[in-house]
């Protein structure tokens, strides 16, 4: 396995070992957060249901707290002291708290009897009631519609819906009064002797209990007149007969009928008849027709009577709860279902939300379920989440869930960069090694050759020359190669001081040519040096050693790859008026394109050390680039058609 290889897959490794308890516990984090918003939620859901269960409670204590006579149109009053007629709260349409969705009250007796408390009695047409044409149309429309639901549902004049909710009586009297008593639409079934006797003589006092009074002048003084012996025998009949007391005025049996609006004046002699009734509590049903009914029991002189209320059911689910639902926060995260027995009444399935993202989805989980109060205790209103809302907490946990893993990804991108690249630098230095072995080695080799068979007068007096000039090349050659590796190491130690001073391009030419010919002509090549008359006078700013060294490498590197008998091609150019250009041309292969951006680096070669077919060290090129950069210019490659050409520019000074 390769060393690139090895170190990707132990920075793999790291990057799991580090992931996955991180994504475990940003998992963890988001789970608590969406249980947490759960919760929350469960009690919005909670909140909801009590606030209905408020409102049910503030319109059952209205209804609950209404007394028997406000079920008839007429109510007795007695203002001080006069005794008035006036009409029941329920004849105003709608009557004032109405429950959501009212259609209307009722009354029915045992006989299964309609009467309605916003319509008056038949025989009332001389008394002022004050209605429009419209208003009457309206409440005879309003009766035959309720009429239509109670028949329909066979409710009057038949099965009894009175037979459901009957309290159970006090005492073993009690007992044989309700026993006794037929149901709404039944008729009364015969009573025991024993029950018979009881429930007559309890009845027979309650009949006789009839007190008269004049009203002219004097308040009504029915509750307060003195109790008799068969008074009180009556009284406490009476209280067998019902779980709670109370006595309420009936209307009087004589009226004097005015002509006066609502309110209608009793005669002086009217008498007045006092009775108590038992009123249960009211119950709810759902009729085969749709609508809700709330019903109630009432017993009054021993005699049964059914008294309600009868409401559209989506209207009444509609307001009471649906419309809230709607409006409030819990519509954009879940769901709401009013159901009876197992029966949906009202769906609505809200607004979908954000979500979690990676969380663990809880669409259709049950949030709150909760049943509603009596008498509509067998609704219940079930929550079911449709999508969580994710938190303020969820964004910060996903940004920085996002920061950790652009973190650890990019710091794990960038040490595989370094390594791969430290790799890479290690195998190139020990090229570097191998080169400079090599390129030492084979100066050193040639300059001991010559230099033993000079000493050793084996070199005949013709060639000693030759000799020493071949030694003085390959001394020059080998000075330039430790120059190379000398500069390298302070420019890595930044170390590098250069003296820069103006000179003129003539000047810096003879300089380089002194030691281009050594350098061109031990390889057995030739070069050509054009500069024009315009641009030998032009000044520059330069090192001349650094820009010297530049030009001989350039030129190294150019005789390693030109082949064929074509002359190396060095040439002073004007470039863009501000800058001149220093070019020296090959007539080799050139260079690939993939490896225009990486000739200039340090080590670099195209081919291995020990392979190579062209000798080098591969640290030349970068140290024309950093040496170029030193001076103030820059340095590119560009390839001719044959061969490459280098370029070094560098500024003028002065015109």
């Amino acid at each position: 396995m390769s060393d690139v290889a090895r170190l990707r897959l132990v920075l793999a490794l790291f990057f799991v070992a580090l992931a996955i308890p991180t994504a475990a516990l940003i998992h963890q984090a988001y789970q608590r957060l969406q249980w947490e918003s759960f919760h929350q939620h469960q009690g919005l859901a909670e909140e909801f249901a009590t606030r209905v269960e408020q409102r049910i409670d503030e319109f059952m204590a209205v209804e609950h707290a209404r007394p028997f006579t406000e079920y008839s149109y007429f109510n007795l009053v007695s203002p001080r002291s006069k005794a008035v007629l006036q009409r029941s709260p329920l004849a105003s349409l709608p009557p004032a708290n109405a429950v959501p969705g009212l259609i209307g009250h009722f009354q029915v007796d045992e006989q299964g009897q309609l009467s309605l408390p916003f319509q008056p009695p038949p025989d009332s047409s001389e008394l002022q009631s004050g209605f429009t044409d419209t208003e009457r149309r309206e409440r005879d429309a309003l009766a035959t519609r309720l009429h239509g639901i109670l028949a329909s549902n066979r409710l009057l004049g038949g099965a009894s819906i009175a037979a459901r909710g009957a309290s159970a009586r006090k005492n073993d009297q009690v007992d044989a009064v309700a026993s006794d008593t037929p149901r709404v639409g039944e008729q009364a079934a015969a009573p025991t002797p024993a029950r018979r006797d009881s429930a007559a003589k309890a009845l027979g006092r309650v009949a006789d209990l009839k007190l008269e009074q004049n009203f002219q002048g004097a308040p009504v003084m029915a509750a307060a007149a003195p109790a008799t012996p068969d008074k009180r025998a009556a009284t406490d009949a009476t209280r067998a007969l019902r779980k709670e007391q109370g006595a309420l005025p009936m209307l009087a049996e004589q009226q004097q009928r005015t002509q006066g609006g609502a309110h209608v004046r009793l005669d002086d002699a009217a008498p007045i008849h006092t009775f108590e009734s038992e009123v249960e509590r009211f119950e709810s049903s759902l009729l085969a027709s749709g609508e809700l009914v709330l019903f109630r029991n009432v017993w009054r002189d021993g005699r049964r009577y059914v008294q309600g209320l009868v409401i559209d059911r989506e209207v009444f689910l509609r307001e009471l709860v649906g419309t809230p639902f709607r409006l409030g926060q819990l519509a954009r995260s879940s769901g709401l279902v009013v159901a009876r027995h197992g029966d949906v009444l009202l769906r609505d399935d809200g607004d979908a939300a954000r979500s979690y993202g990676g969380a663990p989805d809880l669409r259709s989980t049950l949030l709150y379920q909760s049943r509603l109060p009596a008498p509509f205790s067998d609704l219940e209103l079930i929550f079911s989440v449709t999508e969580l809302p994710a938190g303020p907490g969820a964004s910060v946990i996903g940004w920085l869930a996002a920061l950790l893993a652009l973190v650890l990804g990019g710091g794990l991108w960038l040490a595989l960069r370094l390594g791969t690249r430290q790799i890479a630098l290690a195998r190139q230095q020990q090229d570097f090694i191998a080169a400079v072995s090599h390129e030492l080695k084979t100066p050193l080799t040639s300059i001991r050759m010559y230099g033993e068979m000079l000493r050793e007068g084996w070199a005949p007096d013709a060639k000693r020359q030759e000799y020493y000039q071949f030694i003085h090349d390959e001394a020059e050659r080998l000075t330039r190669l430790i120059n190379n590796v000398l500069n390298l190491a302070r420019m890595t130690r930044n170390e590098l001081k250069v003296e820069m001073r103006e000179v003129t391009v003539a000047e810096l030419l003879d300089v380089l040519r002194s030691k281009l010919e050594s350098v061109v002509h031990h390889a057995g090549r030739r070069y050509t040096l054009d500069c024009p008359a315009e641009l030998a006078s032009a000044r520059l700013r330069v090192d001349i050693d650094c820009f010297t060294q530049v030009m001989l490498n350039l030129v190294d590197n150019a005789l390693k790859f030109t082949s064929g008998d074509e002359p190396l091609q060095l040439a002073v150019q004007g470039g863009d008026g501000r800058h001149l250009e220093f070019a020296v041309r090959d007539f080799g292969p050139g260079v690939a394109g993939e490896q225009m951006s990486r000739i200039f680096g340090l080590f670099y070669r195209g081919e291995n050390a020990l392979t190579r077919a062209t000798a080098g060290t591969g640290i030349g090129l970068a140290l024309v680039k950093r040496l170029v950069e030193v001076m103030g210019g820059k340095v590119s490659v560009a390839n001719r058609e044959p061969g490459a050409e280098f370029t070094v520019t560098l500024p003028r000074v002065g015109p």
